[in-house]
């Protein structure tokens, strides 16, 4: 999936700053997914990684065509990961992966956001 997105993204290499980020989020998610799977056999890191990391590959698809609706939905993907992971961090005050992946999530939110009122001008 890492080389998939990696030959992807060389390809295409006017993508917008937007894009690079969203890229590189999915694919920390979705090997996030695998590597809880493969530590501690958990196939709901495993599905929720993959959903997630699909998601976020198709904001990045989607984000020159139809900025706001691609931010709509990073933004939504991007809050759930927020929620779970700032959770999991309060209760467990592991910083990795808990975290890390909640500060990241915080800041990919933001920068959603920013996408969603910036295409609205």
């Amino acid at each position: 999936m890492l080389i998939a997105l990696l030959l992807i993204s060389r390809k295409n290499m006017d993508l917008s700053t937007s894009q690079k980020f969203t890229l590189g989020y999915a694919t920390l998610v979705g090997v996030g997914g695998v590597m809880g799977y493969m530590k501690r056999g958990s196939l709901m890191s495993l599905g929720a990684g993959g959903v997630s990391s699909a998601l976020l590959y198709y904001v990045y698809t989607e984000l020159p065509n139809k900025p706001a609706f691609a931010s709509s939905l990073g933004v939504g993907v991007s809050t759930m990961l927020l929620g779970s992971m700032g959770y999991r961090f309060l209760k467990t005050k592991k910083v990795f992966p808990a975290g890390v992946v909640a500060l990241l999530s915080l800041g990919m939110t933001g920068g959603y956001l920013h996408g969603m009122l910036k295409s609205q001008h």
